[in-house]
Order: structure tokens, then sequence, then C-alpha cells
């Protein structure tokens, strides 16, 4: 069961830090000209997923983590409608977005950091816990962020953060996987 998830996990890491080094770079690549077009397309997109996943819930089984996730897509669709409305304060709505998202992406590593790399008999399983807090402690920057004006440098931050997220998730994966299990005494590399 443990190896069931720790192989979830791992596919979902590789996914997130693949998803999260394409979108710091498009971020930090994109020019001032483009940023509200970028914004836009980005509220289109959350909507949508948001709706998907409420689709997926009434296919579902119906059970507590079923309405977990729906209230996550709520969530990211309420959010996707506020980037789709308050175009005027795009900015300061963007900012929170990414906050918010990469708030709960350093909470899932603090927790992924205690349940599971502590149990692989890491040696410096705690890193992961210090990368987690700073990446937490960088998105309430994005929360109290002194770059509203500038959309650029606003972009910049957030792309750079987006970036740092990516570069965690990866130390995630390497820290949750492989497992080493005793066996009679021995230490072996589970291979999954």
């Amino acid at each position: 069961m443990l190896f069931d998830s720790l192989d979830k996990i791992k596919r979902n890491a590789i996914f997130t830090t693949i998803l999260l080094i394409a979108l710091g770079t498009v971020i930090l690549l994109c020019p001032e000209n483009y940023i509200s077009t970028i914004v836009l397309g980005l509220g289109y997109v959350l909507a949508m997923i948001a709706l998907v996943m409420m689709m997926s819930f009434f296919s579902s089984k119906k059970m507590l983590l079923d309405y977990l996730k729906f209230t996550g897509a709520l969530v990211l669709l309420i959010i996707g409608l506020c980037v789709l409305v308050f175009r005027n304060n795009i900015m300061r709505v963007l900012a929170w977005l990414f906050g918010f998202l990469l708030f709960l992406d350093g909470l899932r590593t603090l927790i992924h950091s205690f349940t599971y790399a502590r149990r692989s008999h890491r040696k410096a399983w705690w890193i992961l816990t210090i990368l987690s807090v700073l990446m937490m402690v960088a998105s309430v920057m994005l929360f109290l962020n002194p770059w509203v004006g500038d959309p650029g440098s606003l972009m910049k931050v957030i792309g750079t953060v987006v970036l740092f997220a990516a570069a965690i998730s990866g130390i995630r994966l390497i820290f949750t996987w492989p497992i080493r299990k005793e066996n009679g005494g021995k230490e072996d590399v589970e291979q999954a």
C-alpha cells in the first residue's frame, strides 16, 4: 500500500516538475506586451480545468477525497473567474493565485518530507522540510508583493518562484523515491 502511494507520488512529482519548469520558463521569457494575453489564457485554462474536475466528480463514487477534489475545483473556478472578471487588477489577482497555489505545493512538500522522505531513511530528509518552508515563505511574499505596480518585474518574480518550486518538486522526487526497505537486517533499494 505504501509503495503504491509512493509510485503515484513519483508520477505526480515528475509531472509537476515538468509543468512548473515549462510554466516558469514561459513566464520569464514572456515580453511585457503579451502579459495580458497570457493572463487571460490562464483564466480560461483554470476555468476549464475546474469544469473538468467538477465533471469527474459527478461520475465518481462520491468518497471523501472526491468531495475534497470538488471543493478544490470550485476554488479553481472562482480563481479563474476572478482572473477573467477583474482585468484591471489582474496583477494582484495573479500574485494571489500563484501565491496560493505555491503555498499549497509547499505545504504538500512539507507533508511529504515528514511522511515519506523521513521514512525512506535518508540522512538529509530535513533539507526537504527547510526547502518547503522556504517555498511557503516565497509564496507569502507573493501575497504581500511590493511589485504590483510594475507588471514586468512581477512576472519575473513569479517566474523565478515557479522555477524554485520546480526545483523543490524535483528534490521531493529524489527524496521520496527509491525507498530503502530493510529485509532481514540488509538494506535493499526497492525499485518501483
